[in-house]
């Protein structure tokens, strides 16, 4: 027999899930699509009473996920990070990371010249326009800076941790300089119980069925089959809410029209649960693009006493490389050998389904929800809509596309 849905979802990531929950709210029938378990990039894994995320997690405060989640009535609970305790490692060597004025001062990674120049850069760039900077690649924005080299590696440590990435040649500065003033301007929480507190909230009181691979979106007249494994499922209104462009494009009954949008973001990532909170805990590479993070505490993901920390490196190369450097940083961080309870190495983990491109016109190049070639199917994910970054753009992009299919079964009087 076929399911019937006025709205349905492909896809239990972040994006799908918020989705799916706007819709539900909207008063849509709504039924979520997914190929494997729910979560996405978002899952956790529990082991031994401590909760890993894949990777490091963080979620920017007062962002465009925030207010997303804010409409459906769910409030991240959480600790923020303490940035007076960051530190920058350069040569193996630490030294405090300037993460604000007093920082700035005494840091021992910048000269007194650099630190000038640094010191006027970052008090103007909360009133820089990121629409000014639209098609702009982040490397010709950081040369148009005008920084001496070593405050100009300090700012790309800095926009690797707040973006992710560390390609500034296919990054577009505007999301780059958004990001950073994201960071600056609300800082991050790191969330109680890893981020299955969010897709837990976002999945309450919605259907969604697992081991459910799309097979196929056909339109037909005013509704869409979708081809579930054996089954079928006519639908109203489509989101397709994969984790990438390419998957999303095979799903497409018409090809899109969005060029090349460049690869995946990825990044090595080693997990750890740890017998103690380390000291230093937070260490950012300068001259690499490694970063290591105490997790928990500030958020509550083990047991008291214990700590759950996360190293990465921006951008994976293979195991054989980056392995030992994630193992160099998290010594640096304080986490000896001895007190590593249980560990977990992802050689590759993808970030994002890629990045806003700068030659694409960055965040505004972006597809749109609607921009699927088939009217009544809308897309949502990581890559899509204007804005935010990461999970930012997966929370906002979902609730955009949802309220898109709310709108057109509204005026087809199919909403009740």
């Amino acid at each position: 027999m076929d399911t019937h849905t006025d709205i349905a979802v492909v896809g239990a990531g972040l994006a799908g899930l918020t989705a799916a929950a706007t819709s539900s709210r909207g008063g849509a029938t709504t039924l979520v699509l997914e190929a494997h378990q729910p979560g996405g990039r978002a899952r956790t894994t529990e082991r031994d009473g401590f909760v890993w995320n894949l990777g490091g997690h963080a979620l920017f405060r007062g962002g465009p996920g925030w207010g997303a989640l804010a409409a459906l009535g769910v409030t991240p609970s959480g600790g923020v990070p303490p940035l007076a305790r960051y530190l920058g490692s350069r040569d193996d060597t630490l030294h405090r990371l300037p993460t604000g004025p007093g920082t700035l001062l005494r840091t021992t990674l910048l000269g007194v010249r650099s630190r000038v120049r640094l010191a006027g850069v970052l008090s103007r760039l909360p009133r820089r326009s990121a629409d000014a900077l639209e098609g702009v690649a982040t490397r010709s924005w950081l040369e148009g800076l005008g920084l001496r080299p070593d405050a100009d590696a300090v700012v790309r440590a800095l926009l690797r941790l707040s973006t992710y990435s560390a390609d500034v040649d296919e990054l577009g500065a505007d999301a780059a300089l958004t990001q950073m003033q994201l960071a600056a301007s609300g800082g991050v929480l790191y969330l109680d119980g890893g981020w299955a507190q969010l897709t837990t909230a976002l999945s309450t009181g919605i259907e969604v069925r697992t081991s459910a691979p799309v097979r196929s979106i056909v339109p037909a007249a005013d509704r869409f089959e979708i081809a579930v494994g054996e089954d079928r499922v006519v639908a109203r209104q489509v989101i397709v809410a994969v984790g990438s462009p390419a998957a999303a494009r095979a799903l497409l009954p018409d090809p899109p029209d969005w060029g090349d949008l460049g690869g995946p973001v990825t990044a090595a990532c080693l997990d750890l649960s740890v017998r103690r909170p380390p000291r230093p805990g937070y260490v950012l590479g300068i001259d690499a693009p490694l970063y290591a993070t105490t997790q928990g505490p500030p958020a509550r993901q083990g047991p008291d006493g214990g700590a759950v920390v996360a190293v990465l490196r921006y951008g994976a190369r293979s195991a054989a490389e980056d392995r030992p450097a994630l193992d160099v940083h998290r010594r640096l961080a304080g986490v000896a050998d001895e007190d590593v309870l249980a560990e977990r190495f992802l050689a590759s983990m993808t970030v994002a389904g890629t990045v806003p491109r700068a030659a694409l016109g960055g965040l505004r190049g972006r597809p749109t929800t609607s921009a699927t070639g088939t009217p009544g199917i809308q897309l949502a994910g990581d890559w899509v809509g204007p804005e935010g970054l990461l999970a930012d753009a997966s929370l906002a992009s979902g609730a955009a596309a949802a309220h898109r299919a709310l709108r057109a079964l509204d005026t087809s009087g199919t909403l009740r």
